[in-house]
């Protein structure tokens, strides 16, 4: 299967910007009512098949590459994208 390996960085940014970004990308737990409620925002990658190899290293499908090129070019990150062939039963939800 046709896949893209997408590398991206953020230190130029300000921390605030960061966690933004994260958060956008891979979700996170929330809380309300002082911890009394808790659940999870879903992020873009929560929706779409990968493999995460490392840190700001993602392998996804080719087709779901434009949606997150697009989040991280929106939040100044440089990003380095490369045509793969990958397995299809390696990627997971």
């Amino acid at each position: 299967m046709k896949a893209k390996l997408i590398v991206y960085g953020t230190a130029q940014q300000p921390i605030a910007v960061q966690n933004q970004l994260r958060k956008q990308l891979n979700g996170h737990n929330d809380t309300s009512h002082g911890g009394k409620y808790k659940y999870r925002r879903q992020g873009l990658l929560d929706t779409i098949p990968h493999l995460k190899p490392s840190r700001n290293t993602l392998i996804v499908p080719l087709k779901e590459a434009k949606q997150i090129t697009t989040l991280l070019k929106k939040h100044h990150a440089k990003v380095q994208t490369y045509s793969i062939e990958i397995n299809k039963s390696k990627l997971k939800k």
